[in-house]
């Protein structure tokens, strides 16, 4: 899967990272542990050949902060394989282990495909299947992003480039560098709507938060 950043995984699925100054406090106060659901929304999604169904994932680490694995997750599914450095494998009980080679003590993190604790809201029109997990109360700027899952709707299908798993890439990108809010070009967002677009209003898409 290329990454289309200029224009916007999930497609994917995808985690959000806590915005600054907070984030700086869960570096160091997460740099091993539990770190929360991360969603794959597209089957048919792989990393170096492993295969990860859409679904809810739990997330463990070793090493490093969540931001950093949620980061690592996002990016090996965008590229369909992990970087250099580093190996992917599957262990027992659907665990999936990303370990970062050379490392001492060990860098890793795993992924765990579970159950969805609530029913997946059925896609209506341009609302985009599966939702979006927010981890840490967050922010875009001006924007207020409580923790939850977000669903995702398209404000038409009339926008080149535009689709699902790239509003879902770019909903990931702002969360994780732009919480000043400052949006690379030509992004735009209307606070009040929850919404995200380029050129005119019909040239993005809106979130909605569903559950805690």
């Amino acid at each position: 899967m290329n990454k289309s950043r200029s224009l916007l995984t999930l497609s994917l699925s995808v985690v959000a990272i806590a915005a600054l100054p907070v984030a700086a406090q869960a570096a160091t106060a997460n740099a091993s542990g539990t770190c929360g659901q991360f969603r794959v929304v597209h089957n048919g999604d792989k990393i170096s050949g492993v295969s990860f169904p859409a679904g809810p994932y739990n997330i463990v680490n070793s090493g490093m902060s969540c931001s950093q694995t949620t980061t690592y997750f996002q990016q090996f599914l965008e590229a369909g394989k992990v970087s250099k450095g580093w190996q992917v494998k599957t262990l027992s009980g659907n665990r999936k282990r990303f370990t970062k080679l050379g490392t001492n003590p060990t860098v890793d993190f795993q992924a765990t495909a579970a159950s969805d604790p609530k029913p997946t809201p059925t896609p209506s029109g341009l609302t985009c299947a599966g939702t979006f997990r927010v981890l840490h109360n967050d922010r875009i700027g001006a924007m207020k992003l409580a923790a939850g899952a977000y669903t995702i709707k398209l404000a038409s299908h009339d926008t080149p480039g535009l689709n699902c798993k790239v509003a879902s890439n770019e909903f990931a990108n702002f969360l994780d560098y732009d919480w000043a809010g400052n949006l690379p070009r030509p992004w735009k967002m209307d606070v009040s709507a929850k919404s995200f677009y380029m050129n005119t209003a019909s040239d993005g898409f809106s979130v909605k938060r569903v559950s805690g």
